[in-house]
């Protein structure tokens, strides 16, 4: 079985990293009649497809195969058709109400900045019906409003702090130590994703329970903890592409074993959550205090119930593992086709990275490179499909036309990052594009947006990118990274990440101390 990505999580986005769902999926958005507007053109002459496509729920399945040669798992194709044939505005038929897709980024960041203090946006149903037939509390992933705001705040103030997660940056060297000691007896960089999985698993256990989970290992050993969360999100990413969901009728086959997965990692973060609990519990007993971690601090947050801990740790663990390794996958492999850049690379990490100890909490910002190398992999391979999905409480006027509240509108950023428009050699591997000085090409702030914007971007953004430096860091600091013969390209899919259709190889090339 391949195991794919889920964009997970509703507020995690590489962790998705970034933060949308699939345009297909259910929302609370309603039909909505296309009344001609005093100040502005009708819903209806926006341009988009017509005739057959125009029919209720199953128009927008025509778009793809069998009846087209558009895959669905590669939706962002079809999205950049649309763009070409229609232009930088579209109106297509989904469900049974209309929605609208966005390739300007001035438009981008009107609809983000028309987001009120609860933004929508859809929910993936698998994770909903769990919660409901599991009788949980709602998460990060099935809430909205004031129910979903309750959950993030909290979390929110701890986990987008500069310092609330550069903390953890010296406990992150040390797993990044470990992993790249897994490969000292090889000479290749093996199954990936999965591989890099251990390595992403491990970083965000000490982030959601401050402590090690016993990951990552030497030869081809999958723990418990790996293999059931292989199965949710194998599980929970596919069933965004069923026709006819009939886990929302009965718990089919699909869905048990969805549940199975689920029932798992939902034990295992109680287990650290009744830990910590009783720790504190303990500390305050015996006046000990303890060091701040993220849990610790969820847990004695007023309003915050164990219970709605528990959901949230969950929901930032799964959401923080497989689109990491997938985001690492695709960075390694841009470095390693164009070797000139990954030795620029080098040399900056030369300068600030030890190969062996810790990487203090200011050395990445010592490392403009770096992060302008991950910048343009997450241009070149969108983490999502197309971007995220905003469902207004209002109505707006987008290039003339009046677009009711509760139309599902997609910010198709990653359309927007492959266009020649606004990224000139969009083709190419450019990571000197987002550096600052002469040669820096000037980039609409809202032409690139792999972590979303605004209240609901991704909660996760601070870690997953802190997790990506420091293991790329130590793996390109110790090993340069090679293509195997005859590799050209990482074919992918979306599920709901970019995941790469087959297991990923790289040949290592240990370099000198």
């Amino acid at each position: 079985m391949r195991y794919t990505s889920v964009r997970l999580l509703s507020d995690i986005r590489v962790f998705a990293a970034p933060c949308c769902r699939c345009t297909f999926t259910t929302s609370t958005a309603q039909p909505v009649e296309a009344v001609q507007s005093t100040s502005g053109k009708s819903i209806l002459e926006i341009p988009g497809p017509d005739g057959i496509y125009n029919l209720p729920y199953f128009g927008f399945r025509l778009h793809f195969k069998p009846f087209s040669n558009y895959d669905m798992t590669l939706m962002n194709e079809k999205f950049e058709a649309w763009k070409n044939q229609y232009g930088p505005i579209v109106r297509v038929k989904l469900g049974k109400a209309w929605a609208v897709y966005l390739f300007d980024p001035d438009d981008i960041e009107k609809v983000f900045r028309s987001d009120n203090k609860y933004p929508e946006r859809p929910t993936l149903p698998l994770i909903t019906i769990y919660d409901k037939r599991q009788k949980n509390a709602p998460s990060l992933a099935s809430s909205l409003g004031e129910d979903w705001y309750a959950m993030r705040a909290p979390t929110q103030r701890t986990m987008l702090r500069p310092k609330a997660v550069t903390k953890y940056a010296p406990k992150i060297s040390k797993i990044a130590d470990d992993f790249v000691d897994s490969l000292k007896n090889s000479d290749r960089l093996e199954n990936l994703p999965f591989k890099l999985m251990e390595y992403s698993a491990e970083g965000v256990g000490m982030l959601c329970f401050n402590t090690r989970l016993g990951c990552i290992t030497s030869d081809n050993t999958i723990t418990p903890l790996m293999s059931y969360t292989q199965q949710y999100l194998f599980y929970a990413g596919n069933s965004v592409y069923k026709v006819i969901p009939t886990y929302m009728m009965y718990k089919n086959s699909y869905y048990k074993k969805f549940e199975e997965a689920a029932d798992f990692l939902h034990n295992e973060a109680d287990s650290h959550i009744n830990k910590a609990m009783a720790d504190l519990k303990h500390a305050s007993d015996n006046g000990i205090e303890l060091e701040s971690n993220l849990l610790f601090d969820l847990l004695s947050t007023p309003g915050l119930t164990p219970e709605l801990v528990r959901r949230t740790m969950t929901d930032v663990f799964i959401g923080g593992i497989d689109s990491t390794a997938n985001t690492m996958t695709f960075m390694l492999f841009n470095l390693a086709k164009n070797p000139e850049k990954q030795e620029r690379l080098f040399q900056e990490l030369k300068e600030h990275v030890p190969m062996k100890g810790e990487i203090q909490e200011d050395t990445i910002n010592k490392m403009p490179y770096l992060k302008a190398c991950l910048r343009e992999s997450f241009r070149l391979v969108f983490p999502i499909s197309g971007g995220t999905v905003r469902i207004l409480d209002k109505d707006i006027m987008l290039k003339g036309y009046n677009i009711p509240k509760k139309t599902p509108i997609q910010l198709c950023s990653g359309i927007i990052g492959r266009d020649e428009q606004y990224f000139p050699q969009q083709d190419q591997f450019i990571p000197e594009r987002w550096l600052r000085g002469n040669n820096r090409t000037d980039v609409n702030p809202f032409a690139h947006l792999p972590f979303g914007f605004g209240p609901r971007k991704c909660i996760g953004q601070r870690f997953a990118e802190q997790e990506i430096y420091i293991c790329a860091s130590k793996l390109l600091r110790s090993y340069r990274v090679v293509l195997p013969p005859g590799m050209t390209d990482v074919p992918f899919y979306y599920c709901v990440f970019a995941t790469p259709k087959e297991p990923v190889s790289f040949l290592l090339e240990k370099r000198q101390q």
